[in-house]
């Protein structure tokens, strides 16, 4: 909320290769609705990855509340953006990718309209910040079969069919999967896929609802390897959730706050971010949290 009689200085950044080009179509609304609550608004258009990275940090130094638009791979890069300060800006998200789970963690509606309404009426809240080897995620790291999805996915189709673009590369690469083998704390696990997270979505669908991200502890998910190397776990998992799945002997899960990963597969999908990583690892709570807008308890 706005402080009375101080003036709260607030950018906008938006990524113009999100989506299907709503944040730029909708650009004078949202602007407008961030200037009527706190009397003025920055904005800034990202051009490159670079520019991207020099915004968050000028945006981190010198703003009081840093808005930004964009998928979940853009909110990767925000937080692997954050300088080390003592004191940040509140962060606010607007949705405006293809997909995005961060909206479903938040509650803040994919809706452009609905989704600004829902920012500037949330509050903030403490929101951990992840991390696997030297890359920071906001709410999943992942491998294994449809983790390659948001790269092979042409950014045309994606900004023309979105989710259905993504489903349609899915069903293709169920023809490529194969089991990887991984360690997790010391023990060896045959796996089509695993993903470590704080997520109550993973790639739209409803994983885990009730998890929390504000106090420090991970999930490890790992599908167990079966017929057709576990594709119908896989699928058990995402239809029915982590936790019918735990009690269906479909995958094999662990909570805790650091895990030690070792894999032979040094391909990574992190928030939608390709990353190449160098094994052994340890994943989990980097220790670090920020401050976000969100309308969930």
């Amino acid at each position: 909320m706005a402080v009375p009689n101080k003036k709260i200085k607030v950018m906008f950044m938006y990524n113009p290769s999100s989506g299907k080009g709503r944040v730029q179509k909708n650009l004078g609304f949202i602007t407008a609705e961030i200037t009527k609550k706190y009397g003025s608004c920055d904005v800034v258009k990202t051009e490159s990855k670079d520019h991207l990275k020099e915004t968050v940090v000028k945006a981190c130094q010198e703003y009081d509340y840093f808005f930004f638009s964009g998928g979940d791979g853009t909110f990767n890069m925000v937080v692997n953006s954050i300088p080390n300060l003592d004191h940040l800006p509140v962060f606010g998200y607007l949705p405006g990718g293809s997909t995005n789970d961060m909206s479903y963690n938040l509650n803040i509606s994919k809706n452009i309209k609905r989704g600004i309404f829902d920012l500037l009426n949330s509050k903030p809240k403490k929101y951990n910040v992840g991390y696997i080897g030297d890359t920071n995620f906001i709410y999943v790291a992942d491998f294994g079969v449809f983790t390659d999805i948001p790269h092979i996915t042409p950014a045309d189709q994606k900004r023309k069919f979105g989710t259905l673009a993504y489903a349609y590369y899915g069903v293709k690469s169920v023809f490529r999967i194969k089991t990887y083998t991984v360690t997790v704390d010391g023990v060896i696990y045959k796996t089509p896929f695993m993903f470590v997270s704080n997520s109550r979505e993973v790639a739209s669908f409803r994983i885990n609802p009730e998890t929390r991200q504000n106090e420090g502890n991970y999930y490890a998910c790992v599908v167990k390897d079966g017929p057709i190397h576990g594709i119908f776990n896989l699928i058990y998992l995402f239809a029915f959730g982590l936790e019918r799945a735990i009690k269906a002997k479909k995958v094999v899960s662990f909570t805790s706050s650091i895990f030690k990963l070792n894999c032979d597969n040094d391909t990574w999908d992190v928030d939608g971010e390709k990353v190449v990583v160098k094994f052994p690892v340890t994943c989990g709570y980097s220790g670090r949290s920020i401050m976000v807008f969100s309308n969930r308890e």
